[in-house]
């Protein structure tokens, strides 16, 4: 183990350092084509280093964020941080003027600390609240930027016969398709017709069922957005230092937005302790509940298991303490688990133990391995902003 771990890190210190290096030939690409002495920066680096012309635009965009951000810039050759927060940034500076550009950028120190304690995902999140803040207008014009950008096209491919489908959604809108064909695919799946077909074909024989209102969800459903927002900021309407609000796999939407779907859309509110809505209930039952799925959904973008990016709404809900063996449906043994998972803890027999305090998971291979351990990463992005801001108001 010791020696994997070593030979890891020497890879990530490689990659890293090659990253920056690219960079730092990208910015010095840049300065010669000003000057006329050089083809654009993505073209000799797709000529040269045999890259396609989109990852030669994402390492010139890359280039120019390192520029800007030194700090970010030495992680990265330390091997610290990776080119997808690099990557990140660069996006989130897209969304932005030059001055609102040069506000983001001053936060060199907290931008490159944040990278080196989150992964991509997590990382891209902070940034996307970062940003909100710069803007001062919750993400709303960012929100109308991504309706205007909605588009859908089918070709039909006269070699194959088949036809193609391309559609680009709102986060709302992506996660209300995704919720319909999961769930329809997960029907299929049990069919004996279906039962060998891959999950991509699954998606696409659940889509045809839905338009032709066949689906077990039903075409005319009514629409199922999961929504995360704290009361505090559902009822004053705007955020505070503790805000959640997004949708269930961890997409920020603008408070307004959110506002709108609780009154569009039957909200289960998600009760963690005290009065409220019941969330354990025992050996009355062997499947959680909706408040259960609610609650857990309220920690849990993803499967439990550290770094794997399944969505929550395709997990499936896992009894630490199995129910055959007088487990219990409380949330205390309750976790959500993707097929991949579910498996290995069962066929796999990995051994999985839950903090209850804490929800820390440890997971152990059969030999006594230690596999991960890991916090929902709600939770662990919580306690994290509580840690800055307790750090903040100690410098102060």
């Amino acid at each position: 183990m010791q020696a994997t771990a070593a030979l890891r890190d020497v890879v990530t210190v490689v990659r890293g350092r090659a990253d920056q290096l690219e960079a730092a030939i990208a910015r010095r690409l840049a300065e010669l084509h000003a000057a006329g002495e050089a083809r654009p920066v993505a073209d000799t680096l797709g000529y040269s280093a045999k890259r396609s012309r989109r990852a030669a635009e994402q390492a010139e965009r890359r280039s120019a964020v390192l520029g800007n951000t030194p700090g970010l810039n030495t992680a990265l050759g330390k091997g610290k941080v990776g080119a997808e927060h690099a990557d990140a940034v660069a996006t989130a500076a897209d969304r932005l003027d030059d001055d609102q550009r040069a506000a983001l950028f001053a936060q060199d120190r907290e931008i490159t600390e944040h990278a080196a304690s989150s992964s991509p995902e997590t990382f891209r999140r902070w940034l996307n609240r970062t940003v909100d803040a710069i803007t001062a207008d919750d993400g709303l014009e960012h929100a109308a930027q991504q309706g205007a950008a909605v588009t859908a096209s089918i070709t039909r491919n006269d070699d194959s016969g088949m036809f193609h489908l391309f559609v680009k959604f709102t986060p709302e809108h992506g996660n209300r398709v995704r919720r319909h064909l999961e769930a329809d695919a997960a029907v299929l799946a049990k069919q004996p017709e279906f039962a060998r077909m891959r999950h991509d074909q699954l998606l696409a024989y659940a889509l045809d069922r839905i338009v032709a209102g066949q689906g077990s969800v039903g075409a005319m459903a009514p629409p199922e957005v999961a929504v995360l927002i704290d009361l505090a900021t559902l009822t004053a309407g705007e955020r505070h230092d503790r805000t959640v609000c997004e949708l269930s796999d961890g997409t920020a939407v603008p408070v307004a937005t959110a506002r709108r779907l609780a009154c569009a859309a039957n909200i289960i509110p998600v009760v963690l302790d005290g009065d409220g809505m019941p969330l354990d209930v025992g050996r009355r039952r062997r499947l959680a509940t909706a408040p259960q799925r609610s609650a857990l959904r309220a920690m849990y973008r993803t499967c439990a298991v550290a770094g794997c990016d399944r969505h929550f709404d395709v997990c499936h809900m896992h009894h630490l303490a199995e129910w055959d063996e007088l487990g219990e449906t409380n949330l205390d043994n309750l976790l959500p688990l993707c097929s991949f998972h579910h498996h290995r803890a069962h066929e796999g027999r990995w051994r999985l133990q839950l903090d209850p305090s804490t929800r820390q998971l440890t997971i152990r291979l059969p030999d006594g391995t230690l596999h991960s351990r890991a916090r929902p990463d709600l939770l662990a992005e919580r306690t994290a902003h509580d840690g800055a801001g307790r750090k903040r108001s100690d410098a102060a």
